[in-house]
């Protein structure tokens, strides 16, 4: 069964130039200890409401920052920004949650799925909008048409992403468990093998699906229900459970409250360049 993950998409996809885990990694700027992560997880969603929408690559991402910025939104955010993300509709029942359909969209998510970086990418270039300004529906061919990202919906992405620089990194399937100390981790993997007492066990078919661990050896927030289950996203897994080797790190690495500010001085500015140089020209 596909559920979303394109592996040759990812290899194509990676490039040298793609930040590492290591050393010299960035810290984010929020992180999550890990006894709380779990209460801080978003409330979930099938990603097979109505057609599959074959976004699980988007997903993991999404829920990941999903719990980042209600943590972030909940402590330390600033005040201007919280503000912000209240008046455009980011913020629900004191929760910050995320459209899946726009980066899904953005990264040119299709049938066969996508790669894991690119709806990153998306997500660190395109910003992201709230999930009930462009929510999953029925079939696929409504959730995915382009028309629904607006100019004014682009524009409201490209001002969260200038408030709020997300990054990635790659991390080595051997330091999965490591990161996972102070970060969540999305990893590809099959989904899924018979559970065997609540706990998923290791199997050798082949990759197909994005999930994000948010606890070591390991616990997945998922957009499948976990054994029927209607509500309940989080699957255990075997400490040997086959994974790709490489996953993904994401995060918030600054936080600027006057990005706008600062955005519409250099468009002023340039205005005002612009405005000498034809008063030159005129008086010439």
């Amino acid at each position: 069964m596909s559920r979303g993950y394109w592996h040759e998409k990812e290899l194509a996809d990676r490039s040298e130039t793609d930040w590492i885990f290591g050393g010299l990694s960035q810290p984010g700027i929020v992180s999550i200890p890990l006894a709380e992560r779990e209460q801080w997880l978003p409330i979930g969603e099938v990603q097979n409401q109505g057609e599959e929408k074959y976004w699980c690559a988007t997903a993991s991402p999404i829920n990941a920052l999903a719990a980042l910025f209600s943590y972030h939104y909940a402590h330390n955010m600033h005040p201007e920004n919280k503000k912000w993300l209240e008046d455009n509709g980011y913020v629900q029942n004191g929760r910050v949650d995320f459209s899946d359909a726009f980066n899904a969209i953005l990264s040119g998510t299709t049938r066969q799925g996508n790669s894991l970086i690119a709806p990153l990418q998306s997500i660190h270039s395109d910003g992201c909008v709230p999930k009930f300004r462009l929510p999953q529906l029925y079939t696929w061919d409504e959730t995915y048409d382009p028309k629904r990202i607006s100019t004014a919906l682009k524009d409201l992405g490209l001002e969260f992403s200038r408030r709020f620089t997300v990054n990635y990194e790659r991390v080595s399937e051997v330091h999965v468990a490591d990161v996972l100390k102070d970060d969540m981790v999305g990893v590809a993997l099959y989904g899924w093998s018979e559970p065997i007492n609540g706990v998923y066990p290791r199997t050798s078919e082949p990759l197909n699906h994005a999930v994000l661990f948010f606890k070591p050896r390991y616990f997945a927030f998922d957009n499948y229900n976990d054994e029927g289950r209607v509500g309940d996203f989080i699957k255990q897994l075997e400490p040997d459970y086959d994974l790709n080797d490489t996953a993904y790190r994401v995060f918030i690495s600054k936080e600027d409250p006057n990005a706008t500010a600062k955005q519409l001085s250099l468009y002023q500015q340039l205005i005002q360049v612009l405005t000498k140089i034809r008063d030159i020209i005129r008086g010439a």
